[in-house]
């Protein structure tokens, strides 16, 4: 072994390496250290089904905001701030103000964030432009990737060559990764799709001569010569290709950043358990493993090695990379920061009136509507309340605590709807009411026989030989079929377009609780669990006569990003089944007995239902219960026309944000098949708020704030509290970070034109037929072809609590603090009718709401 060690590696025959053990591999431990810090800095991307927002930063938040910037654009040419031009123009719109640039400076100059020299505000304002010409500065951040001082080998020979070579292994990797991972999607499916990532393309790249077509002599060879572990391929490729061993962690993060789509799916992979639970042996160290391959063929194929002595001894962290003058990155972070503040002081202003007292009203409601924090809800909240002062709103996690795995009827596997970090405690099923349950065995085995057609109808138009037929054929009808889609579909009562959850089926199947005790699902755990959901939202007494909880789901067509506009704490899928099992839940009588004994005591005429809310029309659908009273349904009459009156506001009140100047404009949207802009999702989002309702009640805060209802009173523990600033608050903060990066960094954390976008193995999405896997939102999600519809801003937190209490969680859970003392979101106490920021080392800072 001493004299493998010794060997020039890329010498060697790579047959000496075949048999070696990776326990064998010399310098093994530094080598899964850099793959420790590879799979850290990915964030995974999940499938298209589940799709949800994701923080691309997550892995490395122990860093600070700014500092992560430094790092990154050590290997990849990432970026975290907008342009020079975009601070310019919101300066001269008014957006913020030199107030707040002198507010962010003195920010800055007390928790010692920036080492260098601040600009003064004078500076700034110069550098903005506005004294002289009205036009920034030249934004230079374009040029800027020339001077990442980490390149892949493939971009350093293309650089010297005028070759494309990065495209091409980029290409190829792609084509691999689509066909290794189908689900079903693809003609011909892969034999070697049960291995792994890196055996199977082992197992394909022998057969395979693209490359060797391409100019790249002996591949093949090479492939078949390979060591048996991604991991020793992985170490013999980086010394073959003379990678210092003190680059090996740099130079594979500067990999995994070139094709960050693919490398966010194999971590996805790793994360669900995939082909390996080992790190050495996962999807992402053999997606790592294959580029190396292509590059060290490519060296031998082209006689092209690289000297990397002039960055030898160096690694991530020993990279001297100040702030490049050109690119301003002081400034345009003061800027970003001066805009926060601003936004900030409008947020507060606006809640300073409505700071909650001891008054408490005792009057009995119509109504508790329990929404999703989602920041859509707002406005729908706001109008509800405005339509009728016998509607009281609440705001809680979308999946109503309900930690289920859901199965529709007639479906063999089912969705986990709850957060994607969390794993489903049981399963629920759909089943049919007890007047068609005697059709079940009919009705099943025709949604079998149609569900049988449809894909045998499916690989007839794609396959090889069926596809020219089904034009010659099929070819005028389907034009017709096109020209009435691209007309468009009015929607009024239901809309001709895929059926959303809460769309009536025939027959309309109900997810029931049977089944649940085989599953340890006891009741009482479901008392526990209804304990747990109606303190968490702070509603332990005053109930309504009528509670329901309203889930939310979007409706659209042609759009493979749908779930991202689903309820994300439902884990990208409609909030509706959560809903229906959470209030059937708290309707059980044995349940109400074992609540009444833990000191919550739920009137005998209080009715919870379930609803949904469509984000996309503005509509909301009650499910009814299966024995409704003749009071209830009077009531829940009244509350339906009161709903009715509330969603007519919200469509106008949307009108502006989608430049419609007709409600039937923006219904149309939603069975458009060639709109990309159905609604805005969750654009703009900004602040989170959490406290009782008389915090924000009869506020506009224009569709921009996650609201979360919490009561301290209530809470003396902090556990709710707690769970709070552990869970939604987190969910919140992804969803920010997911929104601000496709914003600023469109080119690696969004997802391009939605226009040109394939759908590819069923799980993800490719921009034309090739490329990188996307992974974050489309250009059109943001942007409404004119201005950004999002401003990219850090989530601002506001906390209807003691700061002591705040503080218990901060030192609990080490996720939060990284968070907060990294500036990736502010967090703001309300205690006492003042408002306080957190700063670093647990310090307070008075706001007034002008600083």
């Amino acid at each position: 072994m001493s004299q493998i060690q010794s060997a020039v590696i890329n010498k060697q025959p790579l047959e000496v390496w075949r048999g070696l053990s990776s326990r064998q591999l010399p310098e093994r431990e530094l080598l899964q250290e850099a793959l420790q810090s590879v799979h850290q800095c990915i964030s995974p991307v999940w499938p298209l089904k589940d799709y949800v927002a994701v923080n691309p930063y997550h892995g490395i938040t122990d860093r600070s905001f700014l500092n992560v910037r430094k790092y990154l654009r050590i290997f990849s040419d990432s970026e975290t701030l907008m342009p020079l031009q975009h601070y310019a123009a919101a300066f001269r719109a008014g957006q913020f103000e030199l107030s707040d640039i002198e507010a962010a400076l003195a920010e800055l100059q007390s928790e010692n964030l920036v080492a260098e020299p601040l600009p003064s505000s004078a500076q700034l304002v110069a550098c903005l432009g506005t004294e002289e010409t009205g036009s920034a500065k030249q934004d230079t951040t374009d040029k800027t990737p020339r001077k990442r001082q980490m390149r892949a080998f493939s971009e350093i020979l293309d650089a010297q060559t005028g070759g494309d070579w990065k495209q091409t292994i980029g290409d190829e990797l792609s084509k691999f990764c689509a066909q290794h991972y189908d689900q079903g999607e693809a003609a011909w499916k892969s034999p070697w799709q049960h291995l792994s990532l890196f055996d199977a393309w082992r197992n394909a790249a022998q057969h395979d001569r693209s490359m060797e077509i391409l100019g790249v002599d002996g591949f093949r060879q090479l492939v078949q010569q390979l060591p048996d572990s991604a991991e020793t391929t992985l170490a013999v490729m980086l010394e073959k290709l003379n990678v210092p061993r003190a680059l090996w962690e740099t130079y594979l993060l500067c990999q995994a950043c070139q094709t960050p789509g693919w490398s966010a799916w194999a971590k996805y992979q790793f994360e669900q358990g995939g082909s390996s639970k080992e790190l050495v042996s996962s999807d992402l160290t053999g997606l790592l493993a294959i580029r190396l391959v292509y590059e060290a063929a490519l060296s031998e194929a082209k006689s092209f090695e690289v000297d990397w002595s002039k960055l030898a001894g160096a690694t991530p962290v020993r990279f001297k990379v100040p702030f490049d003058s050109e690119e301003q990155v002081i400034e345009r972070y003061i800027l970003l920061r001066a805009s926060e503040i601003a936004y900030r002081n409008k947020l507060l202003n606006n809640l300073r009136d409505n700071i909650p007292n001891d008054s408490q009203t005792t009057e009995r409601k119509l109504a508790q509507m329990v929404f999703c924090i989602d920041v859509r809800s707002e406005r729908m909240r706001r109008q509800l309340e405005q339509t009728s002062a016998e509607i009281e709103t609440l705001g809680f996690a979308g999946f109503f605590g309900i930690p289920m795995e859901f199965i529709r009827w007639g479906d063999q596997g089912g969705d986990n709807q709850l957060p994607v970090l969390l794993q489903p405690q049981f399963q629920v099923t759909e089943e049919l009411p007890k007047k068609d349950q005697g059709q079940q065995e009919l009705l099943l085995e025709q949604q079998g026989g149609n569900r049988s057609f449809r894909k045998l109808w499916k690989r007839f138009q794609q396959s090889a030989v069926g596809s020219f037929p089904f034009v010659e054929t099929m070819g005028l009808f389907y034009g017709l079929l096109l020209g009435k889609r691209a007309w468009g579909t009015r929607v009024s009562a239901g809309v001709e377009t895929k059926p959303t959850y809460s769309q009536q089926r025939k027959p309309e199947p109900r997810p029931s609780l049977n089944g649940l005790d085989a599953q340890g699902i006891t009741v009482e755990k479901l008392t526990e669990m209804a304990e747990t959901i109606l303190k968490n939202m702070s509603l332990t007494s005053g109930f309504a006569r009528l509670v329901v909880f309203c889930g939310h789901e979007s409706q659209t067509v042609n759009n493979p990003l749908q779930a991202g506009l689903d309820c994300g704490a439902c884990g990208g899928h409609s909030g509706a089944p959560n809903a229906r099992v959470a209030a059937e839940i708290m309707n059980l009588a044995a349940v109400r007995r074992g609540l009444k004994r833990k000191g919550i005591d739920i009137p005998d005429e209080t009715l919870f239902i379930a609803g949904v809310h469509n984000t996309t029309t503005d509509q909301i659908n009650f499910f009814e219960p299966d024995q409704l009273s003749a009071s209830h349904r009077e009531q829940l009459s009244s509350l339906q026309q009161l709903t009715l009156q509330a969603t007519h506001m919200t469509r106008a009140e949307r009108l502006t944000t989608l430049n419609s100047s007709a409600v039937s404009e923006l219904l149309q949207r939603a069975g458009d098949w060639s709109e990309v802009r159905p609604e805005w999702g969750l654009t703009n989002n900004a602040a989170l708020v959490v406290g009782p309702r008389e915090l924000t009640r009869a506020v506009d805060l224009d569709g921009r704030t996650f609201l979360h209802n919490y009561d301290p009173d209530q809470d003396p523990e902090g556990t709710v509290l707690e769970n709070i600033m552990t869970a939604p608050m987190i969910v919140a903060h992804w969803i920010n970070m997911q929104y601000y990066a496709s914003t600023v960094d469109q080119r690696h954390c969004g997802s391009g034109n939605k226009t040109v976008h394939n759908v590819t193995g069923g799980f993800g999405i490719l921009s034309g037929n090739g490329g990188d896997l996307m992974t974050g939102l489309p250009w059109q999600s943001l942007h409404d072809g004119q201005n950004l519809q999002h401003q990219p801003q850090r989530l601002q937190v506001v906390i209807n609590a003691p700061r002591q209490a705040i503080e218990n969680v901060i030192a609990r859970h080490t996720l939060v603090a990284n968070l907060l003392q990294g500036s990736w979101l502010y967090l703001i106490a309300c205690e006492a009718g003042e408002f306080y920021q957190y700063r670093t080392g647990n310090q307070w800072k008075q706001l007034d709401c002008a600083d």
